[in-house]
């Protein structure tokens, strides 16, 4: 009788039939044991992270999931399972429900290598970690803080204003807006949170490079997520040697070097420092916070200072440009937002305080419709817990899980924003009430929700109105070769993208 032992197996015969059975067990668990098991969705997507991964970095242009995700919602409803691991709801009602102020919510640790700044806010995954790092900044970036400093934001907008009367106005000079945009809140941030000035403003032609390398950088940002080890092996690589494989990560090296000698110097003098600088920086507020002595190290700091240029300027940048775009491509919204800021200002020599640029109800609803339209992040904002079960409808999401919503479907819901992709100052005026009776404020959700909503917001909602308020007083722009697909949103690299090709919204100065 013919026997075959273990023995007289060949080593790889027995790890490939191991590997079988492991990705054919696997496969089973996933398909049919899961707790996610019976979440609707696409079987491909239980199965494997590659298929985000094709819709992610595949697809021309890449960043199509945000899309994608869109048609499987139509497909299978409200809650459908797009990982192994992840569930993704579009509900608009539901939104606030998820982003709780009161669940203390995780982001998933693989998610934090992804901007090179590990320990920043942002990316921080514990929300006790990041309740304590917020607590230290939330006086930093108070409303009665961003009202004391609007007058320094009001003379760089001053500055601005005088290169477009010296440079750009009646010339047949281009101007792209974009980039103005980005030299005027780079500025800006840099100016409010730390101590050293870089005059972006006076940059050639409004070419930020510290932005453009930002905004550069960003396009990586799927190739990081999917594969979290590339991001691992990318941060511990020397500096000098990545800036040689990319040259805009030695515009962010050197912004980088910047704050690290500014921190070095300011906790070697620290005593003195606080006792005789009147400079009221980030790293002021962070050293006078009750932070213990490890989250004040130089690595922190300079975690921290990155996480806020980088988060302030792309968002507000992108915000400013796609309502300007609107407001000027728009003449009866022009007209009447000229029309109520020429009533308010008599005199553009003499602009008012930024509380009574707040007050006035169709700049405020052109600054609403310019966040609404920009969503402030396009990816989805993932949450995990090691505690709390979720339940939507009948499903059970157990702890150890990630769950998603996003910005873009709540901007986009026609049933909360009629007509929802044209840009309406309207809607914000007369009840601002929403069809299901909430107010309409309510769905703004631009700059999150929740215990993470974007602590910047007062910063960035001030620099809109006084933007605004002094160009559309000022000024009068003629796009030059500009449609809306400068400005619409055609694929998602964390930042929402426009169509690839377009050449920025464009022109002239009358």
């Amino acid at each position: 009788m013919l026997s075959i032992s273990v023995a007289d197996v060949p080593l790889p015969y027995i790890i490939l039939a191991g590997v079988v059975f492991y990705v054919v067990g696997l496969g089973i668990y996933r398909l049919y044991v899961s707790p996610l098991a019976s979440i609707p969705g696409p079987k491909l997507a239980a199965l494997t992270q590659w298929y985000e991964t094709y819709y992610e970095m595949c697809t021309t242009p890449t960043g199509q999931f945000m899309f994608h995700y869109r048609e499987l919602h139509k497909k299978y409803g409200p809650i459908i399972r797009i990982s192994p691991h992840e569930v993704h709801i579009q509900d608009s009602q539901f939104f606030h429900v998820f982003y709780s102020n009161t669940k203390p919510w995780d982001k998933p640790r693989y998610l934090q290598h992804r901007f090179s700044n590990d320990n920043g806010l942002f990316p921080t995954p514990s929300h006790e970690i990041h309740k304590h790092r917020r607590a230290a900044l939330n006086p930093f970036f108070s409303k009665r803080r961003i009202f004391d400093f609007s007058p320094v934001m009001q003379a760089q907008m001053n500055r601005l204003c005088d290169r477009l009367n010296h440079e750009y106005r009646g010339t047949n000079k281009v101007l792209r807006l974009d980039w103005m945009f980005a030299c005027y809140v780079a500025d800006t941030v840099v100016g409010y949170c730390f101590e050293n000035k870089y005059s972006w403003l006076e940059a050639p032609d409004f070419r930020c490079d510290f932005a453009e390398a930002m905004n550069s950088l960003l396009e990586n940002v799927h190739l990081v997520t999917q594969f979290p080890w590339v991001a691992r092996i990318l941060n511990a690589m020397p500096k000098d040697i990545l800036a040689k494989l990319n040259p805009d990560m030695q515009i962010v090296n050197d912004f980088n070097k910047e704050m690290r000698r500014q921190i070095v110097s300011i906790l070697d003098n620290q005593h003195s420092y606080m006792k005789e600088s009147k400079s009221q920086t980030v790293f002021r507020a962070l050293l006078e916070s009750n932070l213990p002595p490890q989250e004040l190290s130089p690595l922190r700091l300079q975690n921290e200072a990155t996480t806020i240029i980088g988060a302030g300027v792309e968002t507000t940048r992108w915000a400013l440009t796609v309502g300007s775009f609107h407001i000027i491509n728009n003449p009866e919204i022009l007209g009447k937002l000229r029309a109520e800021l020429e009533a308010a200002i008599p005199d553009p020599q003499s602009m008012p305080s930024l509380e009574r640029l707040e007050k006035l109800p169709y700049l405020d609803a052109c600054v609403q419709e310019c966040c609404r339209l920009s969503y402030g992040t396009a990816q989805r904002g993932h949450r995990t817990s090691e505690h709390i079960t979720l339940q939507y409808g009948s499903y059970v999401i157990p702890p150890g899980f990630t769950i998603s919503m996003d910005n873009y479907a709540i901007s986009h819901d026609e049933a909360i924003f009629p007509d929802s992709h044209s840009f309406k100052p309207e809607r914000w005026l007369n009840s601002d009430i929403a069809p299901d009776g909430k107010p309409l404020r309510s769905y703004m959700v631009s700059f999150g929700r929740g215990t993470r909503q974007c602590i910047g917001m007062p910063l960035a909602l001030a620099e809109m109105y006084i933007v605004m308020a002094n160009l559309y007083r000022k000024f009068e722009f003629d796009l030059y070769e500009t449609d809306r697909s400068a400005v619409d949103c055609a694929s998602d690299a964390f930042a929402p993208r426009p169509k690839p090709g377009t050449l920025g919204v464009r022109a002239f100065v009358k």
